[in-house]
């Protein structure tokens, strides 16, 4: 194993306990053709195929950032927001199927994934650093025009039939015209919180996209539940539909846009709570309270894509990697992304399906068998128990009061299983 791989912990070496599959999966890394792109590649072309299958799938957007405080030395990362600390960015596209009837949200995987680092800021003095060899990622000079992220990836969409509906979806930071217009000549529809007071043209000008939703008529009230603070929000709906004033570019003022706004707020929020309002930015027809309700569904999806990342950091661990240079880093953020996805499903699958009972072929696997040999149960196996039963092995006490497993100890269950289906097969020969 070549020293300048890995400095003997991190990331691989909790995933891959066995000595020679974390010995070879450096030797892997070590391949100059194993970049972030090749290793994704696969799992998106896969992900691009479901998505011409009938059905309506929501294409949920965000970014996280991979921080390296301790990896000073490792060549091509960049800094991250206005500290020394290191590290890079990724920007995700997560596909999921939605069925609008039941607001069932199945998760696909990334439809896709962008990774870059900034260049070097100049510093003097003792803390003064010198340039790091950039081989893979992507560099950006001018961290303002990494706005351009959002939509990018909908010029890489398989065509839609008219079977297949697409719906984008994202939180404030992606209130970016461009990315309006993005969705505008993809044939994308879309669901993206409002947080800049953009000017409006006709009628309403003079005014902006907040102070007109707000002096909208009530169509009704919707309770929502909060999950951050474990209540349930009584929210107040408005909707209008406004023209966008094009704001000014350097090549030109862009075209005006025509869009529907829902604003949700709530009027009473208990002691303690800060209120909940949002404005949301849509193509989705808001003439009715059914209607923006949808539209408030489509929008709590976007909690998967924060889930992704979370899978991503805490369970799997991205940022504690000892590889040394940010081909391998991002590479291995590839892998872990997609075993992240796997997470995302298992846990979700949890929730939506959590008291039907696995088939008769599911009960059958060794996988289930081996649970059931380690946890005894009488009662009837669900999905949620199959949750649960991973969870435990990774340390969940499942205790009433506990809550939901956390992403490490699901993690470590998975790990766990893995190794107990070796032993199994082991036997079996």
């Amino acid at each position: 194993m070549k020293g300048s791989s890995c400095d003997g912990g991190g990331t691989l070496t909790s995933i891959l306990a066995d000595p020679h599959q974390a010995k070879a999966a450096y030797r892997l890394f070590d391949s100059p053709t194993v970049t972030h792109d090749a290793v994704l590649g696969g799992h998106r072309q896969w992900v691009n195929r479901q998505l011409v299958e009938p059905g309506t799938y929501l294409l949920i957007e965000d970014t996280t950032v991979a921080a390296f405080n301790s990896r000073t030395q490792a060549g091509g990362l960049g800094p991250i927001g206005e500290s020394y600390t290191l590290g890079f960015w990724l920007h995700n596209t997560l596909a999921a199927r939605w069925d609008p009837q039941s607001d069932r949200c199945d998760v696909l995987g990334l439809q896709a994934q962008y990774a870059w680092s900034r260049e070097p800021v100049a510093r003097t003095g003792r803390n003064k650093s010198k340039k790091k060899k950039q081989t893979t990622f992507e560099r950006q000079k001018d961290p303002d025009r990494e706005s351009m992220r959002w939509g990018r990836s909908l010029s890489e969409l398989p065509a839609a039939s008219e079977s297949t509906r697409y719906i984008y979806v994202a939180d404030r930071e992606s209130d970016v015209y461009e990315a309006l217009e993005k969705c505008k000549s993809a044939g994308v529809s879309f669901v993206i919180r409002a947080s800049q007071p953009r000017a409006l043209a006709g009628e309403l000008k003079g005014t902006d996209v907040f102070e007109a939703v707000a002096g909208a008529a009530v169509l009704g009230t919707i309770a929502v539940p909060i999950a951050r603070e474990d209540r349930i929000a009584q929210l107040e709906v408005r909707s209008l539909t406004v023209t966008l004033r094009g704001p000014a570019r350097p090549g030109g003022k862009l075209q005006n846009l025509t869009v529907n706004l829902v604003q949700a707020s709530e009027a009473n929020p208990p002691a303690g709570c800060a209120a909940v309002s949002w404005t949301l930015l849509s193509d989705l027809p808001v003439q009715t309270l059914e209607q923006c309700r949808q539209i408030l569904n489509i929008y709590r999806h976007r909690w998967l894509v924060e889930e992704l990342h979370k899978a991503m950091k805490t369970g799997l661990k991205l940022q504690e990697s000892q590889l040394s240079d940010v081909r391998r880093l991002g590479a291995l953020a590839a892998v872990i992304s997609v075993a992240a996805v796997f997470l995302l499903q298992m846990k979700t699958s949890a929730r939506t399906d959590g008291d039907t009972p696995l088939d008769e072929q599911q009960k059958q696997t060794p996988m289930v068998k081996i649970l059931k040999k380690r946890y005894p149960t009488s009662n009837e196996l669900t999905h949620r128990w199959l949750w649960i039963s991973v969870a435990k092995l990774g340390g969940f006490m499942a205790r009433k009061g506990d809550g939901d497993p956390g992403w490490l100890v699901l993690w470590r269950g998975w790990q766990t299983l893995r190794f107990l289906l070796e032993g199994y097969e082991l036997q079996m020969q």
